[in-house]
């Protein structure tokens, strides 16, 4: 009994890590969130380099002094930046919002125009995105890919051979 027990656990657990491995990666393509890696130390210690933020759509009108929000870096707009909107300015192109990372001593230096829709941070998963960045490198994908195989291989060869015998009766 205990053996199979932990049997179950033991899957119960693979089944778990594969569903929120295909939350985490392919459930932004097709459900409204988006998931992203931290790679700085900025917004420590609410979220840890390394992490995965969970980010979900939210209008600028809804966004808060005190949220975490993600937005493009105004100088590079291939950057995503998420930082904690610390202050509402309004100026002559309308309200934006002062950013700054938590671990950062002053406020950022650019504006972000508080208009149209946006992420805001949901929850992120302390050191995850190490494993998903890994699993994205060459090495990762192919290991990710060529050990299950091997073992779904080597249990039908097992089974191939020395098949199970029928329990006796009586």
């Amino acid at each position: 009994m205990p053996t199979r027990l932990l049997s179950f656990l033991g899957f119960a657990f693979a089944g778990l890590a594969v569903v929120a491995l295909l939350l985490l990666t392919i459930g932004p393509l097709l459900l409204p969130y988006k998931t992203l890696t931290v790679y700085s130390g900025s917004m420590e210690p609410a979220i840890h380099t390394g992490s995965v933020i969970v980010d979900i759509p939210v209008a600028a009108k809804d966004v808060r002094v005190g949220d975490i929000i993600t937005f493009q870096k105004p100088s590079d707009a291939t950057v995503l930046i998420t930082h904690r909107v610390v202050a509402v300015e309004s100026g002559p192109g309308g309200l934006s919002f002062i950013t700054k990372g938590d671990a950062n001593p002053a406020s950022d230096s650019w504006r972000v125009p508080a208009s149209g829709n946006g992420y805001k941070l949901w929850f992120s998963i302390p050191s995850i995105g190490f494993l998903l960045a890994w699993l994205q490198s060459p090495l990762g994908r192919i290991l990710f890919l060529v050990i299950p195989a091997i073992l779904l291989a080597g249990l039908f060869i097992y089974e191939m051979w020395w098949p199970r015998r029928p329990a006796r009766a009586g």
